[in-house]
């Protein structure tokens, strides 16, 4: 019963990963010519994403998260460390755990990344819904958050 309860969530979700994928493509067309987001593929910058909402993290976050084997986040992340766009720092808590972190020079282009994608989720609920109904999915989105930060997501 729950499954057929909850398939418009999952629905909604695969949609809204659609326009986030749309908002960093389009970023990336826009900016290819200029910046170091270009010489990333969009599966890249969909993980680079993935680690600047996770915060500085381990290898193995990262590999849970992203759903890659240990030798490709590895390889992955030398990358992108070398490309200036990821840190390692010695975890403080436990020195044999390297953290992985975004610089903060590339956390600009992610921002506006992520100001892209409002836009344009936005422009689709003005367009599209009344009031009423973005008082009602402001009030659902509110209890999902809600429900969900009780979970580790890291």
């Amino acid at each position: 019963m729950i499954m057929k309860k909850t398939e418009a969530f999952f629905e909604m979700h695969r949609d809204i990963e659609v326009l986030r994928r749309r908002a960093i493509a389009e970023y990336w067309n826009d900016n290819q010519a200029d910046d170091v987001i270009a010489q990333l593929s969009l599966r890249q910058l969909s993980h680079l994403v993935t680690i600047e909402k996770l915060g500085p993290c381990s290898l193995l976050t990262v590999m849970r998260h992203t759903g890659l084997s240990k030798s490709a986040v590895s390889a992955a992340v030398d990358k992108l460390v070398r490309l200036g766009i990821l840190s390692r720092v010695g975890n403080p808590d436990n020195r044999r755990e390297i953290l992985i972190g975004v610089l903060p020079a590339v956390k600009t282009h992610l921002k506006n990344i992520d100001t892209r994608f409002r836009r344009l989720v936005n422009s689709i609920f003005t367009e599209e819904c009344t009031g009423e109904e973005i008082d009602k999915i402001a009030e659902v989105s509110a209890l999902i958050v809600e429900k969900l930060r009780k979970y580790d997501l890291k």
